[in-house]
């Protein structure tokens, strides 16, 4: 018993005079946050896939390649329409139809302003119960516009239905109103309306200008001189 414990004894003084140098070396407890020294070669990157024992890997690549190019398979063919035109639009099925030439009317009737003016020689008018008037006007025509230059020196009947007249005259019968009462030859008339007409170039055949007044205004004669 005795001896046990001095060997025992005799051991503990042994290891603890030992140096530190000679105790068996420790792998660092940081081996996480320090990086390993790269064996990657230098040079230009391998066209070599990297993982060459996994088949999927060169599947992937060539189908890869051939989704990009956008000619060779029908995904590439998207925007083509059935007919394989790409000027034709995306629905054939509704084909624009041509419209319709619209009708000329260069050699249509059509009215224009007739303007005549010059002095009273009589008159057959009525006053309707409206208003207005109807009958006849004559007039020796000493001024007109353009559509109606042919009345000009001449001495025309015009036909009145349904026109408006205005007076501005003097109550020449001191009755209290201006009216047709108050008309006398030598007044001054300015008729209104207009006639129809046709183009230039359009055949007159068959055709007969209708004048129609829808307005009369009657003056004082102008004074001498």
């Amino acid at each position: 018993m005795i001896v046990r414990k001095t060997l025992l004894a005799a051991s503990a003084i042994a290891l603890m005079s030992t140096p530190a140098w000679a105790l068996p070396s420790q792998a660092p407890s940081n081996q996480g946050t320090k990086h390993a020294p790269s064996t990657t070669p230098v040079g230009p990157p391998s066209t070599t896939p990297n993982n060459t024992d996994n088949p999927g890997s060169a599947n992937r690549h060539s189908k890869g390649n051939a989704g990009n190019n956008g000619t060779s398979n029908g995904s590439g063919q998207g925007n083509r329409n059935s007919t394989g035109n790409p000027n034709k639009p995306s629905h054939p099925g509704h084909p624009s139809h041509p419209g319709h030439p619209g009708k000329s009317h260069k050699c249509m009737a059509h009215n224009v302003a007739y303007i005549v003016a010059g002095t009273l020689v009589s008159q057959t008018l009525v006053e309707n119960a409206d208003g207005t008037y109807s009958g006849d006007v004559t007039v020796d025509v000493t001024r007109t516009n353009r559509h109606a230059a042919i009345d000009q020196g001449a001495t025309m009947t015009y036909t009145l239905a349904d026109a408006r007249v205005r007076f501005d005259l003097v109550d020449i019968n001191h009755d209290g109103s201006v009216g047709l009462d108050d008309l006398q030859a030598g007044d001054r008339v300015k008729a209104i309306g207009t006639i129809t007409t046709l183009a230039k170039k359009c055949s007159q055949s068959g055709f007969t200008a209708t004048t129609t007044i829808r307005r009369i205004v009657f003056h004082m004669p102008a004074p001498a001189g």
